[in-house]
């Protein structure tokens, strides 16, 4: 399975080692790496750094699955994981399946049964413990997969994992539709934009204005676009020489953005003042001393270049 190289894992495994490691989610794992689905497991890490690795992890993986068992509730650990999986939920749109490994869905809920004990067992403060049980409650009812309903372990397992790798292609696709049709609007927006600025003049001020509106429209669209690419990979400001920039939160050494991405945005961004300034000249009845621009050329096969490393990545 093809994934964004800044996001590290397609599928987070969040569950409880004593019931479900050496069965369930042992067999989901390795059906999930036999498809090519890049899987994090945290216990493949040494002890001491497991829960810090676990939530950076989290934070870059397309999908989380949550395995609730009976024990599932007496980890502070699994607690935590749930509530982080949550939250990126929330803040980028991740993918949350839950899976409901021989234990009731009243029982997670309403914290009784064997889940309730085992959930018993904490002695936290009360606020985490509303946490907890809001992220509970939140999760059971996003669509999942449950052993009440399949009992067949190794059906569970398959349909499970069928439906990872119809979601992550589905996205997959989405992705390649509007990368791709980003660049035809912009393209569609630059070229003619180019035009309209050569042939105005004092007698024909609305093509320059035509191509000011249109190179501004494309350089917004280019922010958006840039905005959107940092929101999903979870990017963080850094003060760093030689240029304060946005870094990727677990390769903070690595600066947000590809070269061909940069490229198009300072191609826009010069697209647009040299077009504002035209429009500047021949509306105060003067020739713009600007009488050529590449920056549209340059603005394109910077967009291009930056599919086909894309695509070859």
């Amino acid at each position: 399975m093809n994934s964004n190289p800044k996001m590290k894992h397609d599928v987070f495994l969040s569950f409880r080692v004593k019931d479900t490691r050496d069965n369930f989610v042992s067999h989901l794992c390795g059906c999930l790496r036999r498809k090519r689905i890049k899987t994090y497991l945290f216990d493949e890490l040494p002890y001491e750094e497991r829960y810090e690795e676990s939530l950076k992890a989290i934070e870059v993986s397309r999908v989380s699955v949550i395995v609730f068992s009976e024990n599932f509730g007496d980890s502070k650990f699994c607690l935590d994981e749930v509530v982080a999986i949550l939250k990126c939920k929330k803040r980028f749109g991740q993918i949350v399946i839950p899976v409901l490994y021989h234990v009731d869905r009243v029982d997670i809920e309403n914290q009784t049964g064997s889940f309730g004990e085992a959930f018993a067992k904490r002695q936290d403060k009360a606020d985490q413990i509303k946490e907890w049980k809001d992220g509970f409650t939140e999760a059971i009812n996003l669509p999942g997969w449950s052993t009440s309903h399949l009992r067949d372990e190794e059906m569970l397992v398959n349909g499970i994992a069928l439906d990872i790798e119809s979601k992550l292609l589905r996205a997959s696709r989405t992705k390649v539709i509007i990368e791709w049709s980003l660049v035809i609007i912009n393209l569609m927006l630059e070229i003619p934009s180019c035009v309209f600025d050569q042939i105005s003049s004092t007698q024909k001020p609305l093509y320059a204005l035509a191509a000011m509106s249109m190179s501004f429209l494309s350089c917004l669209l280019c922010l958006v676009d840039l905005f959107h690419k940092g929101r999903v990979e979870r990017v963080v400001w850094r003060w760093s020489l030689p240029v304060p920039w946005f870094h990727y939160p677990t390769q903070r050494s690595n600066r947000f953005g590809s070269f061909p991405d940069i490229v198009g945005l300072i191609c826009a961004l010069c697209q647009t003042i040299l077009t504002a300034v035209n429009y500047s000249f021949i509306t105060h009845n003067d020739d713009s001393p600007i009488k050529f621009s590449v920056w549209p050329i340059m603005f394109a096969l910077g967009l291009l270049c930056t599919l086909f490393i894309k695509r070859a990545s």
